[in-house]
């Protein structure tokens, strides 16, 4: 039965809070990678700088990709990539925001 209210909880985002997961951004000139931290997993993205109206892109795997690599993350891409849409925009562009391409898999920072 436990399974299900976890699943369950996690469907309706309770119980779940910023201190339940964390994103950290490192910087290498012009480009980097954005690190999304749960207990139960990890995963980095690529970023740089972008160009125009766009701050910076972070790259993210296919759908497909995901759930080969991130088993444990499957049937949360949205919410996730939504998590580290906000972090990094509240940790380094507060003025900003995120335009997320799900299929195209990236996130522009505008």
């Amino acid at each position: 039965m436990r399974p299900i209210f976890e699943s369950l909880k996690r469907a309706f985002g309770l119980g779940s809070n910023p201190r339940d997961w964390s994103v950290g951004i490192s910087e290498k000139g012009r480009y980097g990678s954005v690190t999304y931290r749960e207990t139960a997993g990890s995963m980095s993205f690529y970023w740089e700088f972008g160009g125009g109206d766009v701050i910076a892109t972070i790259g993210v795997v296919t759908e497909a990709e995901w759930a080969g690599e991130h088993a444990w993350a499957a049937g949360r891409r949205t919410e996730i990539l939504q998590r580290v849409a906000g972090e990094v925009i509240r940790q380094k562009s507060p003025n900003s925001r995120a335009d997320i391409d799900d299929q195209r898999g990236f996130i522009n920072i505008r």
